[in-house]
């Protein structure tokens, strides 16, 4: 689990569905756990046999439109099996700015080119 406090600037409930962008990769759930430090977000995400090998997460902060990458190069197909993956990463990044933010799969070359963005969620400053 790598995490960046790189900002990349603008980028175009606790447990929700994604948008599906077509390629075949769809975020099914979304959590914050708070239990122990750091603070990680659990996701869980859905495949099909022609989705990319691989791809990023970033978070994105709903207000300001600022994004971090969290991993940069998470296997679609290594964290999970029967077309369902599930890994979780560190939020740290966020400590200091609480508010609603969403989770992005992204192509790992082109940060543009997103995958499936979840439904915002909360992140609190109690929650470090």
């Amino acid at each position: 689990m790598a995490s960046s406090n790189v900002n990349i600037g603008s980028r175009s409930p606790k447990s929700t569905k994604s948008k599906d962008s077509g390629n075949g990769i769809s975020i099914t759930s979304v959590s914050v756990v708070k239990k122990g430090h750091p603070t990680a977000i659990k996701y869980s995400w859905a495949f099909h046999d022609k989705s990319p090998d691989y791809f990023a997460v970033l978070i994105k902060d709903v207000a300001s439109k600022n994004a971090w990458v969290l991993d940069g190069k998470v296997s679609t197909r290594g964290h999970g099996h029967r077309y369902k993956g599930k890994y979780s990463v560190d939020i740290s990044v966020a400590e200091y700015y609480p508010g609603k933010y969403v989770l992005l799969l992204v192509d790992i070359r082109d940060h543009d080119n997103v995958f499936a963005t979840s439904k915002d969620f909360d992140v609190k400053k109690w929650d470090f």
